[in-house]
């Protein structure tokens, strides 16, 4: 059989012995043992000669000789449960262990080859001693490249807390990994005064850094000007401490000198100033490929060097840290991730930001459990704008079959915010949220009329909600609860019913209960063909009952509506698709307080897609929508929207990403001003919003010369950086295009680029040139 010795995998058969070889070709006297009897057991087995009928056993002492050596005849040794023990040195001549002493199975290091120069290698062990915790580069095998890994012992130096003693010069044994730095290791010697005489070395660190100097130019259209010179020296740096596993470790350092001239429209001359500021910054992250990753960062940067376009030039700092966990069994995790950036503007204002946020979700039994939380604080000082935020969310989701669900949710949210009005004071606004959620619902699958057709839904609800503005303050709650149900009498024909009952306490006001009972009936028609059109419709009808509510009567509404749509799909040629889509729909609704209102809403749209193989995949869309409504609040509505997304490679140098949506509407409704005179009122909405890039890695086919098309839109104008949005841009810009070249040749990095964009109503231009040399080779 097979044995382990040592943690060396061994054979012996039942009685073997070594022959047709003599003194002269054997491997040394340590491994003759082991080599030999390995090679005669092979050879016995595969020929079928003396010993092939005898399965590999194990044995506690190998004993296979040699051929005319002087060593002692083969000891026959039954395997009779004999445990695996180990022997410290191999092929010792005639040593038996005696039959009642039992050795426990041992680790051993390494089978170490011999290094120049020397005649054999040795089997060492590590011997018998009480369990503690090393380092594990002891009982690791060499592997070049990493601190304190794979360097060879010095002589006579002994194992570090071993206890074994030194080895002679020139044994050619390698001694433990963790020994001290040798000759030929990459990392440097170290004499038994060092951290290597105790096992531990200064990691491999790469390195880096860049010198350059910039100028960026930048005029606005209310002729405002600046130009900037700046020079700048980074270095970067990265490394681990004590082993890649356990953490890894960057940093980088800068110094930035600046030198500004500006010219403001109605000032003579110009002013000039200069300035200095350190950047720069490092991060830590521990256990990145365990179950629990810890990430700490802190991170400077100067706006002057960054060749983009700001109202003020500002200072960056920004830290955090972010801890994940998961379990042994994957089944919980969760996550804490803290953030906050500081920003100091060269108008004296400052610009802070604090996020922290969290999340947990584990499996109890068939209940799936989530719980997410978040608090942002955004201030400023100079307009005194300040946003508190918090959040708290939980869901609570059991499947109970595949016909039953149940769950069950929580929100809560507290805001403060005030910000600065036109008139400038600050208005505040407190508000506080809550709100508890359990329903269920039973769905169960419906084929034939054979299933039970019906679905039903229901649920309990709680709110709490506070408002505070200014001086005046409000508070209502409510509780209650809903049920509705569907029954399908056939795959077109499906008839409905709803109710609930809410209890709503105000502030101000006495206690109030509304009621709603409604019921519907939908028939959908089978889709029809003609010829390559697909052709759909469905009508339906609904009555609905409200009860009174405060100086509110009943009132009861009915309802009809039609509608119908027909599409189809064109092919236009290889990967071109266009789909459009027509629809139709009317619209009437009754109501016992306020009378007949009748709405017809047309609606067109189109999307063709692109594509060319995997390289790249597109889609333009595009919707009009058009609604007319008469009677009780007459209003005319309109809406287009324009959508264009894609990305790929264009060809083998070229690549394209798009992300855009435009969406116009148009209001106009009619009503009545404070003199009862009918009047007509009109709004007009528009928005564009997304991002393309276009970029090229061989611009006008000159090697190295890379060029950049960006372009960015936003006009919202959201806040997203007072609201607690770390990542958020100070100046909110509408539209910005950037035109970028790029061009290396050696060491050199030159970057050239034109930025247009409107902040605020006000149009800039900023042309910004750098060049820099890199050093190093981070």
């Amino acid at each position: 059989m097979a044995g382990l010795a040592g943690g060396a995998l061994t054979f012996s058969p039942y009685s073997l012995a070594l022959e047709g070889a003599g003194p002269e070709a054997l491997p040394p006297v340590r491994e003759t043992v082991m080599v030999g009897a390995v090679q005669a057991a092979l050879a016995d087995i595969g020929q079928g000669g003396e010993g092939g009928g005898f399965p590999l056993r194990r044995s506690d002492l190998l004993s296979g000789l040699p051929a005319g050596s002087n060593l002692q005849p083969v000891i026959d040794v039954p395997d009779d449960g004999l445990p695996l023990r180990m022997t410290s040195m191999l092929g010792a001549a005639r040593q038996e262990w005696p039959a009642d002493v039992e050795l426990p199975l041992r680790l051993s290091q390494m089978v170490s080859t011999p290094q120049p120069g020397a005649k054999e290698p040795l089997w060492m062990t590590v011997p018998d001693q009480p369990g503690q915790l090393r380092q594990s580069r002891e009982l690791s095998l060499p592997l070049p490249g990493a601190a304190g890994i794979g360097q060879p012992a010095r002589a006579g130096q002994a194992f570090p807390g071993s206890g074994t003693a030194p080895m002679a010069a020139g044994s050619g044994a390698t001694g433990s990994p963790a020994s001290g730095g040798g000759q030929g290791s990459g990392q440097g010697t170290s004499d038994s005064s060092s951290f290597g005489a105790f096992g531990w070395e200064i990691p491999p660190i790469r390195w880096g850094g860049s010198l350059g100097y910039g100028l960026q130019k930048t005029t606005t259209n209310t002729g405002y000007s600046s130009t900037s010179n700046n020079v700048f020296a980074n270095l970067s740096a990265s490394s681990y401490i004590y082993a890649p596993w356990l953490a890894r470790v960057s940093g980088r350092i800068g110094l930035t000198t600046t030198s500004t001239s500006s010219q403001s429209p109605g000032l003579s001359g110009e002013d000039s100033n200069r300035s200095a500021n350190v950047v720069g910054g490092g991060e830590v992250n521990m256990f990145s490929s365990s179950r629990y990753p810890f990430r700490a960062y802190f991170d400077r940067t100067d706006s002057r060097a960054s060749g983009t376009i700001v109202t003020n030039d500002y200072v960056n700092n920004r830290y955090g840290m972010s801890q994940n966990f998961r379990s042994e069994d994957g089944i919980s995790g969760g996550n804490v991730i803290f953030d906050r950036s500081e920003i100091n503007s060269s108008n004296g204002r400052r610009d802070e930001v604090t996020a922290l946020s969290g999340g947990y979700s584990t499996q109890t039994g068939i209940v799936q459990n989530t719980l997410n939380g978040r608090y942002s604080l955004g201030q400023r000082s100079g307009t005194d704008d300040r946003v508190r935020l918090i959040g708290l969310n939980s869901a609570h989701i059991a499947n109970v079959s595949d016909t039953l669900n149940l769950g069950a949710t929580m929100n809560y949210t507290d805001s403060d915010i005030r910000t600065a009005s036109g008139f400038g004071d600050s208005a505040t606004n407190r508000g506080q949220y809550l709100q508890l959620y359990t329903y269920g619902s039973w769905l169960p699958d419906f084929e034939d009329l054979d299933d039970l057709p019906l679905t039903l839904n229901g649920g309990l609800r709680y709110t709490s909600q506070e408002n505070q503005f200014g001086g005046e303050g409000f508070s209502a709650q409510s509780i209650g609860g809903n049920l509705s149900g569907m029954y399908r009498f056939s795959n077109n024909l499906s008839m409905s019913a709803n109710g609930s009952m809410n209890q709503l306490t105000q502030s101000k006001g006495p206690s109030q209960t509304l009621t709603q009972l409604g019921s519907s009936i939908n028939y959908t028609g089978n889709p029809l063909t003609f010829g390559k059109f697909s052709y759909n419709w469905n009508t339906g009808a609904n009555a609905n009952w409200q009860s009174a509510v405060a100086t509110t009567p009943s009132n009861t509404m009915t309802s009809g509506q039609a509608s119908h749509n027909l599409s189809r799909i064109y092919t236009l040629g290889e990967g071109q698709t266009l789909a459009f889509n027509g629809s139709q729909s009317l619209n009437v609704v009754n109501s016992a307080l306020v009378g007949t209102t009748q709405s017809l809403t047309h609606t067109v749209s189109a999307n063709l897609g692109l594509s060319a193989a995997e390289r790249f995949s597109g889609s333009l869309s595009t919707m009009v929508s058009d609604v007319r409504t008469t009677g009780y609040l007459e209003q005319h509505y309109q809406v287009l929207n324009v959508g264009f997304f894609g990305q790929g490679q264009l060809s083998q140098v070229s690549s394209a990403n798009i992300n855009l949506m435009f969406n116009w509407s148009d209001q106009s409704f009619k009503t009545v001003d404070s003199f009862g005179i009918p009047v007509t009122q009109n709004a007009q909405h528009m928005t564009l919003n997304g991002s393309a890039a276009y970029s090229h890695m061989r611009f006008a086919g000159v090697r190295g010369l890379r060029y950049t098309l960006n372009f960015a839109a936003d006009t919202r104008l959201r806040d997203d950086r007072l609201y607690g949005n770390v990542n958020g841009e100070v100046d909110r810009a509408r539209f910005a295009l950037t035109n970028r070249l790029e061009y290396r040749i050696g060491l050199l990095d030159f970057r050239l680029s034109l930025t247009n964009n409107e902040v605020g109503g006000k149009k800039n231009a900023l042309l910004f040139f750098q060049v820099s040399r890199q050093i190093g080779s981070y």
